[in-house]
């Protein structure tokens, strides 16, 4: 990436620190997605990305998105496939799968929402039976929910286009977890909705409709965690989430009750970090450090952002990337907490529209990423007037370690 130049574009705050634009200029919208995905190839030149024809509203099922890399030396946009299963949150958790030469995203085909594994080389690509929610990071197995019912959920996270089987069942036994194997595409239920709204019940939330979101195996992939969340009803007017983890045979242990609970990143094997509440009947909202499978929670040391954050350690765990939602001048904040000093450096704050209702489900967040190394951060932006990606150089930072 040294023949990057780094600019400042306009829409963003003087104190910001210089971002570049890596996208092309053209009449497409670009954007990768979730900030808990890895965007670079295994050389840094390559970054992974979707292509969309408009950016102000949620996709249909006849909206095709264009998946491809941003060659980092030329600029290019180079196209590897498209698809009509996608939304502007999580794009198509388009990744890489194994190695440079193959990527991994979900699609619609024959009635049904599937995962597409392709060898951008040769184009050769195979389905397997279900559209994936989290990959392991060994690529050889992902959890697998209900797209359909998080679209009913919230729009912005699932898929147009494919009405839930289960629309009206509350908590359906044959919905839930699925695990299914990447090399021979076999499938099997782990949970189900009635087990997981027995397991720590709660009148008010789990009478209601309920769902998995946000599924993520930890780093080696034996265990996962969830926000299980109720639909909206006039009994429960706001969704409420437990935070819930279970192991791949489906034993699940309540990390927190039903309350505040957001965004979140594995630090390790046994510990998670989450934007939460904590306590419902004595909410604290920031950031806070679970052990699995324990009941020891610690509230991270102040500074420590007051609001929701999509919060995401370094490679080498010693800082927090966290982007939020707009101020109320319109700008996204891009936070830097150093775990070491307790700091938190503001990067950049960039212009964006107003949350509302109407653009709730298509917004821009900034869902910041690190590169593997850790020197490089890329994320999504609206500053310029159109969906790009930004590229940050950390090394430019005094004191910084990667």
């Amino acid at each position: 990436m040294e023949n990057v130049n780094f600019i400042k574009p306009r829409a963003i705050e003087e104190n910001s620190i210089n971002a570049k634009v890596i996208t092309p200029n053209d009449d497409g919208h670009y954007f990768f997605g979730y900030y808990d995905l890895q965007p670079f190839d295994s050389t840094g030149r390559y970054h992974l990305c979707h292509k969309a024809p408009f950016e102000d509203r949620l996709p249909t099922e006849n909206d095709i998105c264009e998946l491809g890399a941003i060659d980092l030396q030329t600029g290019e946009f180079i196209k590897y496939a498209e698809t009509n299963a996608w939304n502007f949150q999580q794009g198509t958790l388009l990744q890489w799968f194994k190695d440079d030469d193959h990527i991994i995203y979900n699609v619609r085909d024959s009635g049904a929402y599937k995962t597409c594994i392709k060898n951008i080389r040769t184009g050769e690509t195979r389905l397997l039976p279900l559209a994936f929610a989290n990959l392991s990071a060994d690529c050889t197995k992902a959890l697998c929910i209900n797209f359909s019912r998080i679209y009913d959920f919230r729009a912005g996270y699932g898929y147009a286009g494919i009405v839930d089987p289960y629309i009206n069942d509350k908590a359906p036994k044959e919905d839930g977890v699925f695990l299914m194997d990447t090399e021979t595409g076999e499938v099997k239920q782990i949970l189900d909705y009635v087990k997981l709204r027995d397991a720590y019940f709660n009148d008010t939330y789990s009478n209601g409709k309920l769902l998995v979101n946000h599924i993520n195996f930890n780093p080696s992939a034996n265990r996962f965690a969830m926000l299980f969340r109720n639909f909206r009803t006039s009994e429960a007017p706001m969704w409420r989430t437990q935070l819930l983890t279970a192991d791949l045979d489906g034993n699940i242990f309540e990390m927190s009750p039903w309350g505040f609970h957001s965004h979140y990143h594995w630090k390790n094997d046994d510990q998670l970090l989450i934007f939460s509440g904590f306590d419902i009947n004595n909410r604290q909202d920031g950031l806070w450090l679970f052990t699995d499978k324990t009941d020891k929670a610690e509230k991270l040391p102040e500074p420590n952002p007051k609001k929701d954050i999509h919060c995401l350690y370094s490679p080498n765990r010693r800082y927090i990337m966290g982007d939020g939602y707009p101020d109320t001048d319109g700008y996204r904040w891009l936070h830097f907490i150093d775990t070491k000093t307790n700091t938190d450096t503001i990067l950049g704050k960039y212009l964006s529209y107003k949350n509302t209702e109407k653009d709730m489900d298509y917004r821009c967040d900034l869902h910041a990423r690190f590169d593997p190394s850790g020197r490089y951060v890329s994320f999504d932006s609206i500053h310029t007037g159109k969906r790009t990606i930004c590229l940050i150089d950390l090394g430019t930072l005094e004191g910084y370690e990667y």
